[in-house]
């Protein structure tokens, strides 16, 4: 049986895991069964393994396993969380590690002020500057990218429900 699978994905901090909390929300809400996967979860570790240093076959495990589990508790739909640059490199290990997976990619967009602000109200920590640095150079890696089939969802000046409506609608969800 096909997995329904949304993979929610744009720079840091513009707001994939807010809008999928939401999303969750709608779903629970209508009834409908599913899990949540923060790719960002999946691979925390430092310092990274010396044959994978990006942590792309670790993240591939990982998602494969935690996958493996909420499907024999019975999820039959799956919202995916992730920082996705290449979607060419990453949809492959995403549909390997998802048997029957039916991937609808949701690229979520905001200005550069709106990144800006966010990170700062979300980084409170030492590592405000450098997530800046990395959500800047994620923004413009992926306005370079070619977004194949990848619905682009803005989310600058709308409110998270707007965008979770969104994407709910689009991407063919119940709600």
């Amino acid at each position: 049986m096909a997995a329904p699978v949304l993979a929610i994905t744009g720079p840091g901090g513009v707001g994939k895991t807010t809008v999928a909390f939401e999303v969750l929300r709608r779903l629970e809400a209508s009834g409908t069964g599913h899990a949540l996967i923060d790719t960002d979860e999946l691979d925390r570790l430092f310092p990274p393994p010396s044959d994978d240093p990006r942590k792309t076959k670790l993240t591939a495990r990982n998602l494969a396993a935690v996958w493996s589990n909420f499907r024999a508790a019975g999820a039959d739909r799956l919202v995916i969380v992730g920082v996705m640059l290449c979607l060419d490199r990453e949809l492959p290990y995403i549909e390997t590690a998802v048997p029957d997976a039916d991937v609808t990619v949701i690229q979520l967009r905001a200005t550069e002020e709106d990144l800006l602000e966010r990170v700062w109200r979300r980084e409170v920590g030492s590592g405000g500057e450098a997530q800046i640095r990395r959500s800047f150079y994620q923004l413009r890696e992926m306005d370079q990218e070619p977004a194949n089939d990848a619905l682009i969802v803005e989310t600058s000046e709308r409110s998270v429900a707007e965008v979770a409506s969104e994407i709910i609608r689009r991407g063919g969800w119940p709600a």
